[in-house]
């Protein structure tokens, strides 16, 4: 069977129910797992489920316990990646990455205990659910065979709390900084009327740019919490896209760069939230300016494909690989730990409520094109 990283070999059902009655008629082994306040499985040496605790019963919605015998964990909590190959989880270029699978080969290769933290996209019922796992495998010798012990706590809430935070707090406090710095400039240039003049122009756009940081963590917060109130309206799509070009193209993360506007950019009108098109199109925007290297142009564009409209922002770099396979996870950030909410908001907001989908293309000789499909609405 083919794979990109882990084994894809699998047991046999004779051998993995021969497995599972062994457990199975463990009352220790029973009654140990069952003890555990996290998820815990065991696995055989193919990396495939043989028993389980009570709470992943209930987490994957099931009442018996060879209705999960022979999954992978990835299978178990329905990874978007587990189905991208016939070879199942662990065997995809992204699993690469993965920091399940990769806690059950280090500990399978070294017979340690090894933890991990782990990003999953989970597609549950057509709904996309992102989780955030500590993972932690353990060797296991039983009846002269080798297994692992698998625990899986969930730290999504977490996670979610300290990057939102710490996005937070770190771009609040850059701005309101940059603010003071302005106003004392304010009390000591009153006497000059123009360098006043100017100097109040910088304290207007800060404030700006305050509010609309404010405002996007509030609309970020009500999303993740389904509490956003979709508003539809009728919209121009050349003005969903000059009003974040025009919001950034004097700000500091834009200096010494080129924003540009497709010349060819279609401008008709369509129903949606603009409120919540012009964040996305804003953090799509943010993203190519943070990805690119001074004297760059990034390009803003948009067409029209049947009944659906799509918004692009094009910046001549390219991403690695193991950003590639990582880019639309939640906590997932190139700048660095707690930071980073773009690609992941960006997801979150056209799939969820706007019904739209994202994507992107990136290479060496292209650079990367990030884009927004939504419907025109009625």
């Amino acid at each position: 069977m083919k794979t990109f990283f882990a084994s894809a070999e699998r047991a046999l059902t004779p051998q993995l129910m021969n497995d599972y009655n062994q457990f199975n008629n463990s009352e220790w082994i029973s009654g140990f797992v069952n003890a555990m306040p996290d998820i815990v499985a065991i696995l055989n040496k193919e990396r495939q489920i043989i028993f389980g605790n009570d709470i992943l019963m209930k987490q994957l919605g099931i009442s018996n316990q060879q209705e999960m015998v022979g999954l992978r964990p990835g299978e178990a909590l329905v990874c978007v990646n587990a189905s991208k190959s016939a070879s199942g989880c662990g065997t995809t270029e992204n699993c690469r990455y993965c920091g399940a699978v990769n806690s059950i080969v280090e500990s399978q290769i070294t017979h340690e205990k090894v933890t991990k933290e782990c990003r999953i996209i989970a597609n549950k019922n057509g709904i996309n659910e992102y989780l955030d796992l500590k993972i932690t495998t353990a060797p296991l010798k039983y009846a002269g065979n080798d297994f692992s012990i698998l625990s899986v706590e969930d730290i999504t809430d977490t996670k979610r709390r300290d990057v939102l935070e710490k996005l937070f707090f770190h771009d609040i406090l850059n701005i309101v900084g940059s603010l003071k710095g302005i106003s004392d400039l304010l009390v000591r240039t009153s006497g000059d009327n123009q360098t006043s003049f100017k100097y109040i122009g910088i304290v207007n756009d800060l404030s700006k740019e305050l509010l609309e940081e404010i405002l996007s963590q509030r609309l970020m917060l009500s999303a993740e919490n389904n509490e956003l109130i979709v508003a539809f309206e009728l919209a121009n799509t050349y003005d969903l896209l000059n009003d974040p070009f025009n919001y950034l193209t004097h700000h500091k993360i834009a200096e010494n760069k080129l924003i540009l506007i497709n010349p060819d950019a279609a401008a008709f009108q369509i129903f949606t939230d603009v409120t919540i098109v012009k964040r996305v199109l804003i953090n799509l925007l943010k993203n190519a300016l943070e990805a690119s290297a001074i004297g760059n142009t990034i390009t803003m564009n948009c067409q029209k494909l049947a009944d659906k409209v799509i918004f692009s922002v094009h910046n001549p770099g390219h991403m690695p690989d193991h950003v590639k396979a990582q880019i639309f996870q939640r906590s997932f950030s190139t700048k660095g730990k707690g930071r980073g909410l773009g690609t992941y908001s960006i997801k979150l907001l056209t799939e969820r409520y706007l019904k739209g989908m994202v994507g992107f293309t990136s290479s060496e000789e292209l650079g990367t094109e990030f884009f927004i499909q939504i419907p025109c609405g009625q």
